[in-house]
């Protein structure tokens, strides 16, 4: 019972059934979200991605499962394969953010004309916007779980450099899905052909270019918001011990 409290828990607990009320009132509003000419929600995709989203948060919670093993053997056994695929759907969670562009792209927007003083574009906007978030929050919450993991096996520095290479490839494959549209499933199914067809995609300096110059962003974007969230939580944590020690 005290490991499962050292990794977190039941604190833990409590803010992932908050992430997913969350999730669902944000769902409502991609659901009741329509164009102004009516017809069928544009949005409804995003119901697929918010799940997507979530694996990687689920997978989190599996390896901090894993971590409580008291085999040592059964424990890397099983965290290799689980850590690889919380790495392969990671990238899906923050994936949320580059869905902005959508309103842009499908609501009516006639040429000469105030559209930003129109509150259905807002509507709009803001459904997808606050889908972003909760991609932003799910993403920065699954990697301190893990970072966390991370860091108590192997310290502190080695810890940081996990969590900011886990950021770079992030930010990396969120191109990959965004422009060339593969996703965690292609890499699984068909890894060999994902990964010839990337390599031919960057023999194009241009198209290496264009990655940096859209990773670069999504790198600086979630270094962010996961630097705020773990630097929030170790304030939270001196603070707390601080007031133990001082009663």
């Amino acid at each position: 019972m005290q490991r499962w409290k050292n990794l977190g828990y039941p604190d833990k607990w409590i803010l992932y059934v908050i992430l997913f009320i969350f999730t669902i009132i944000g769902m409502k509003y991609v659901i009741s979200t329509q164009l102004p000419e009516g017809g069928r929600p544009p949005y409804l995709f995003l119901i697929w991605n918010a799940f997507l989203a979530w694996i990687p948060l689920g997978l989190a919670v599996l390896l901090d499962l894993i971590s409580l093993l008291t085999s040592r053997t059964a424990k890397f056994a099983l965290s290799v394969p689980v850590g690889l695929l919380w790495l392969f759907f990671y990238p899906n969670a923050a994936y949320l953010i580059t869905d902005l562009l959508h309103p842009f792209n499908r609501y009516p927007i006639a040429a000469d004309t105030r559209f930003w003083e129109d509150i259905s574009f807002w509507d709009h906007l803001f459904t997808l916007l606050f889908a972003g978030l909760l991609g932003l929050s799910l993403a920065s919450v699954s990697l301190a779980s893990v970072h966390q993991l991370v860091r108590k096996a192997a310290g502190r520095l080695a810890g940081w450099a996990f969590a900011v290479t886990v950021l770079l490839l992030s930010s990396f494959g969120i191109y990959l899905g965004r422009f060339i549209r593969w996703n965690s499933w292609d890499l699984l199914r068909h890894p060999g052909f994902v990964l010839r067809e990337t390599a031919a995609y960057f023999t194009d300096a241009a198209n290496v270019e264009h990655a940096l110059s859209f990773c670069k962003w999504i790198f600086l974007i979630t270094l962010f918001c996961y630097v705020v969230l773990y630097g929030y939580g170790r304030v939270h944590r001196l603070s707390d011990r601080i007031q133990g020690e001082g009663t």
